[in-house]
């Protein structure tokens, strides 16, 4: 979507989100951003500490996601991946 200079400025205006002129591609991966943009001063929980503080298992997760089950889940190429991209959720949720 392209926007004239004068819509981009109405928009970051109404949204109060800072919208860059050029097209931005994020090198790293989103976890990376997300973990620059994190406020340094909380410690964020880790995967096994979030799950047994929303009393949540592997298989619910597994569900989630469109797993069959939490062993595919567990065996998963992706799962490192997403248990960080889901801590660094739930550090997002929970300190704004």
């Amino acid at each position: 979507m392209n926007l004239s200079e004068k819509e981009r400025k109405e928009l970051e205006k109404r949204s109060g989100i800072r919208i860059p002129e050029k097209d931005v591609r994020l090198l790293g991966g989103i976890n990376q951003h997300l973990k620059q943009a994190i406020n340094h001063e909380h410690k964020v929980k880790d995967y096994k500490t979030i799950k047994k503080e929303l009393g949540i298992k592997d298989a619910d997760v597994a569900a989630m996601f469109g797993y069959a089950n939490a062993n595919s889940f567990r065996t998963s190429k992706a799962k490192d991946k997403m248990k960080k991209g889901l801590e660094l959720f739930y550090h997002l949720a929970t300190h704004r």
